[in-house]
């Protein structure tokens, strides 16, 4: 059984902050305030109550495109983590088959 009293906080903090970026990669265009290339605003807004993070020199809010950034972030570590696991698993089992 998990003890969670017993896994300490910085993990517990990292964990948390783990999983809310999985789930905000996931869940990308239920949680967006606009689409990834959607046009919002004039260049360069600062901070607002319509765009939290404001804009960029196109006019595109910034946290959209970050929580849509988020989703190839995802993509890329899980890619790369397979491909490294794969490559891995085929050099050990080669040497332990043919002895290298």
């Amino acid at each position: 059984m998990l003890d969670i009293k017993r896994i300490p906080i910085p993990a517990l903090i990292g964990i948390v902050l783990t999983a809310m970026f999985v789930l905000a990669a996931i869940f990308a265009p239920l949680i967006a305030p606009h689409d990834n290339a959607e046009i919002v605003g004039d260049v360069w807004e600062p901070m607002s109550a319509a765009h939290w993070l404001g804009t960029d020199n196109l006019g595109r809010d910034l946290l959209s495109r970050m929580i849509y950034g988020a989703r190839i972030t995802l993509f890329i570590a899980v890619l790369a983590t397979a491909l490294s696991f794969s490559l891995g698993a085929i050099l050990g089992f080669s040497a332990a088959v043919f002895g290298g």
